[in-house]
């Protein structure tokens, strides 16, 4: 048993690199938007105020191998910023008069992100859509909360580092990852442009004795190139054979 599992491991690994071998890399950059925002358990939803969805930026590096014509993995290297924001409005009795005043505050986190995605493919040689799912894995290298307070005008932001020590912050994180897109094929590259939704699975906070949840969450808009960079090796055709003419003597 302990052979054919063997047997079976140095097959399937051979299989790969040999799929690996033959397939076409592409690689290139990317930049966008991410609309990020959190997912929490029904309990800390109703506690929590309104959170609403907070604009980062996101870029990186792409690199895909494609499998034929209609399929392909991806794997990416990017920089992402996560967070949400909320916001609290009151109005201050001056007199007759209702001043209105509040504040906002936006959690902002950057993300180094590393997803691997399967893509499948439809279209034509030139356009093609397709989509794509997968895990991602990232880590929170720092944070910011940003505060903007507003009295008869808005006062500058206010700008605090983050320590996710104290906070009992997690950093790393696993997230799921769907979307789809699509691509422009030219001579040695192609333009694309996609649209994905994030889903943290990671609990971002420990919560001591109580069952409650928060996750990241954020749907990513974003174009960028890619470049060809090995071409998968051509078949080679068999030779055609001549018939014979026979000499007349």
């Amino acid at each position: 048993m302990k052979s054919s599992n063997q047997f079976l491991l140095i097959a399937l690994i051979t299989l790969f690199v040999n799929n690996l071998l033959s397939a076409q890399v592409a690689v290139g950059l990317k930049g966008g938007a991410n609309f990020g925002n959190v997912y929490m358990t029904k309990t800390l939803d109703n506690l929590a105020p309104d959170f609403k969805s907070a604009t980062g930026a996101l870029a990186g590096g792409v690199v895909e191998a494609n499998f034929g014509k209609y399929f392909a993995v991806q794997s990416e290297l990017n920089w992402v910023q996560k967070g949400f924001r909320f916001s609290e409005d009151i109005n201050v009795p001056i007199g007759k008069l209702d001043i209105p005043a509040g504040v906002e505050a936006t959690i902002r986190t950057n993300y180094l992100e590393l997803p691997l995605l399967a893509k499948a493919k439809i279209g034509n040689d030139v356009v093609q859509a397709y989509a794509v799912l997968g895990p991602s894995f990232g880590y929170a290298m720092n944070g910011k909360l940003i505060t903007r307070t507003r009295f008869f005008f808005e006062f500058d932001p206010i700008r605090t580092n983050l320590n996710f020590d104290d906070l009992d912050y997690n950093r790393f994180e696993v997230s799921a990852v769907g979307g789809v897109g699509m691509q422009v094929n030219f001579n040695g590259g192609k333009w694309f442009a996609d649209a994905r939704y994030t889903q943290g699975l990671t609990q971002l906070y420990n919560f001591p004795v109580v069952n409650e949840q928060i996750k990241n969450r954020g749907i990513a808009l974003s174009t960028g190139v890619m470049i060809n960079l090995v071409d998968a090796p051509a078949k080679k055709k068999a030779p055609v054979r001549r018939a014979a003419v026979a000499r007349r003597w």
